[in-house]
């Protein structure tokens, strides 16, 4: 193959394929349906779990006590060797190896093994007083990962391997369920005949994260290190949770919470660290991130109101029987972000920037969302009900910031025309016409862009502003 690709007129359409690095599994590189146990075969994962629990009521404590065990088998390939990329593919041609029984590391792939765990939890709660319960619970819980985190085609891979920072959409086709162990502790106090409120806090331990990382490659090997996903982010969140509880009463029926979190770790999306692993700083070969800091999707206060006024059926007459309205109110303090300047690339590459602050030190600003549904139900042939619904979403179009800029801390400035040697200077140069050309394309068109060219996927910042009004009209129909 390697005298084919210094005469390109040689190869076949299935070689130019491979060495261009098509991503294909459960298809052949034509795009034929395949359905073999192959390398390049469909993927077949199969999640299984089964629980037990039993309750026990005493006197004075009832006790809730549980096993879990779930089964993971997620079908996939892993390297024979990942610091030895060469015993997997063939580096000439981009192909992987077939088994061969004289060649050292016969096997180029190897099934990724399968995962169990046995998961226990435990609850309990007594009374205190006779409108006062205690409640605690203790539990363990995994969960898989992203599926797109783990599936990618060989070839795909092959193409891609020793690229470090600049492989687009790394994998990690053995990375591990996350493990987490939650503690909670609360008390419930009634009021009254039909209200309560909790208070509750827990504290979660967050084991086996997905991290970016890259694999040091054996001396000697033809490769250059390379970017996978793999587990190695740890995170804790702790916080305290009030809730309100009140059962209808009068057609009224009023519930709302608050939560006060604070959620820390070395990582906060799979991808966080992709700029200082692959490239790192003063001399450092391997760089794994380790501090913990504010992660990225924590909101220190968040909570939510609801009031619902409704007639219940033979109540109110024909016109009001059934009627309906209820509101809700959301609203959050905002989410971490880091403040910093500099950079051609104004927000996508953390290389281009110098922060002027600790990581996740400055926060966006609250977010208020106000709701109203309105609907009445009507009785049909005594076995159906009609309801019909308008429901408006953000009544007052409120205009939540949800993320900013990281250079300015703003949604409506991203600093470049502000920055005397940047724009500034062409500014000053092309006069007002340029400016405005900018906004329009640079502010106002940022998050088309962001969620066509990125989706999300290279910045954590894809989206400036939450959604505004929604009108809906519905009607649902009931057996």
């Amino acid at each position: 193959m390697a005298g084919l690709l210094a005469n390109p007129g040689n190869l076949t359409r299935e070689q130019i394929f491979i060495n261009r690095g098509v991503n294909n599994y459960g298809y052949d590189v034509f795009g034929n349906e395949m359905d073999d146990d192959s390398f390049q075969g469909p993927h077949k994962p199969m999640f299984a779990a089964f629980y037990v629990q039993d309750k026990i009521e005493l006197e004075n404590l009832i006790i809730n006590a549980g096993l879990r065990y779930d089964y993971i088998d997620v079908d996939n390939f892993k390297f024979f060797n990942p610091a030895r990329p060469e015993l997997t593919f063939n580096k000439s041609t981009g192909e992987v190896w077939s088994d061969e029984p004289n060649r050292p590391g016969n096997e180029p792939l190897v099934e990724v093994p399968t995962f169990d765990a046995v998961s226990p939890r435990l609850g309990f709660s007594f009374p205190i007083t006779d409108q006062t319960v205690f409640h605690a619970q203790y539990g363990k819980f995994v969960q898989q990962t992203r599926l797109r985190d783990i599936y990618q085609g060989y070839f795909a891979t092959s193409s891609g391997m020793g690229g470090g920072f600049f492989i687009p959409n790394p994998v990690g086709f053995d990375v591990r369920p996350t493990r987490t162990t939650q503690y909670e502790l609360g008390f419930t106090q009634q009021i009254g005949d039909f209200a309560s409120f909790d208070i509750t806090g827990y504290y979660k331990d967050i084991q086996d994260q997905v991290v970016y990382e890259l694999v040091t490659i054996a001396v000697g090997s033809p490769y250059g290190s390379y970017a996978i996903l793999t587990n190695g982010d740890f995170a804790t969140t702790k916080g305290l949770e009030i809730a309100f509880n009140m059962r209808r009463h009068a057609r009224f029926l009023v519930n709302g919470s608050i939560s006060f979190q604070d959620a820390r770790g070395t990582g906060s999306f799979p991808n966080s660290s992709r700029g200082i692993v692959a490239a790192p700083l003063d001399g450092v070969t391997i760089f794994e991130p380790a501090y913990v800091s504010p992660l990225e999707y924590n909101n220190a206060f968040k909570g939510n109101i609801n009031f619902s006024y409704r007639w219940g059926k033979d109540d109110g007459g024909p016109i009001l029987q059934e009627l309906g309205l209820s509101t809700l109110l959301t609203f959050n303090s905002g989410h971490p972000f880091t403040q910093g300047k500099g950079g051609a690339d104004l927000e996508g590459d953390a290389r281009d920037r110098q922060p002027l602050e600790a990581l996740n030190s400055s926060t966006t600003p609250w977010n208020y969302q106000f709701d109203i549904r309105l609907d009445k139900t009507f009785n049909l042939l005594d076995r159906l009900n009609l309801n019909i619904y308008i429901q408006v979403l953000n009544l007052f179009d409120t205009k939540n910031v949800e993320n900013v800029f990281l250079r300015t801390g703003s949604p409506d400035d991203d600093g470049y025309l502000s920055d005397p040697v940047g724009g500034g200077q062409l500014v000053e140069t092309n006069g007002q016409i340029y400016a405005d050309l900018y906004n329009a394309i640079n502010i106002d068109y940022y998050e088309q862009w962001q969620n066509a060219n990125t989706g999300g996927a290279i910045t954590t910042n894809p989206r400036l502003f939450g959604p505004p009004r929604q009108i809906r009209l519905g009607v649902v129909l009931e057996y």
